[in-house]
């Protein structure tokens, strides 16, 4: 009798086997692929990150010892091989800066918008507007500010976002927006807003009453490469 269940145990188990065999197969080359993957994809991240981080120390000797023209190449080869890392990011903040010391205000929105479309840090990237809506003011392109802005939370920087985006509503002769942007930003600069405050204060004087009159004069506005 226990022969007799052996056997019945053993036709089952081959029956088993010759239906399901070839899915259970797969399913275990499937699963081992995956584990092998995942340790590989793990692998390539740390060896990522190391050489974003030496290459960004090398950048930051470079700076620190003047090398303007060897940093920019560090700055821009950090870039091309580690996009979608912090240090990536910082490179590019790093070369519009370099940009921006020879007034090469084009370069600077390219090394910026980089920034911004590759920025891994969702923190970073109302700063990076920032930077990038004063570069397009300084290039006299208010459409792109409003662009830049449009829809985006400006998280912590409410304040300088409303006061930008007046800077270009009053370049377009949108007056009434202007005064509104600059109401905001008034409503939202913390203690330390004394100087911006007094400078938002002043432009709006300049806003005409409405539409029909002159357009406002134009007032000194802090330059571009300063931190906002």
């Amino acid at each position: 009798m226990e022969e007799q269940w052996q056997e019945r145990e053993i036709e089952l188990f081959v029956n088993f086997w010759k239906q399901n065999g070839r899915f259970i197969a797969i399913s275990v080359i499937v699963v081992l692929l995956g584990f092998a993957g995942w340790r590989f994809w793990r692998y390539e991240v740390k060896m990522r990150q190391e050489r974003a981080g030496a290459a960004y120390t090398r950048l930051g000797n470079d700076l620190q010892h003047a090398r303007w023209a060897a940093a920019a190449a560090e700055a821009r080869l950090l870039m091309h091989r580690n996009r979608g890392t912090i240090e990536a990011t910082f490179a590019a903040l790093t070369l519009a800066k370099l940009e921006a010391r020879h007034g090469k205000w084009p370069a600077v929105i390219r090394d910026l918008g980089w920034a911004l479309a590759h920025d891994p840090d969702p923190a970073l990237a109302p700063l990076i507007r920032i930077r990038l809506a004063r570069v397009d003011l300084e290039e006299h392109d208010p459409k792109a500010v409003l662009a830049l802005f449009h829809g985006e939370n400006p998280g912590a920087y409410v304040g300088l976002t409303a006061w930008l985006k007046g800077r270009a509503d009053r370049e377009l002769h949108h007056w009434q927006r202007a005064r509104n942007d600059w109401t905001l930003a008034l409503d939202n600069l913390g203690a330390g807003g004394g100087p911006l405050r007094r400078i938002i204060t002043l432009e709006m004087s300049t806003l005409p009453a409405s539409a029909t009159k002159a357009p406002p004069v134009r007032v000194a506005r802090p330059a571009t490469g300063a931190q906002p």
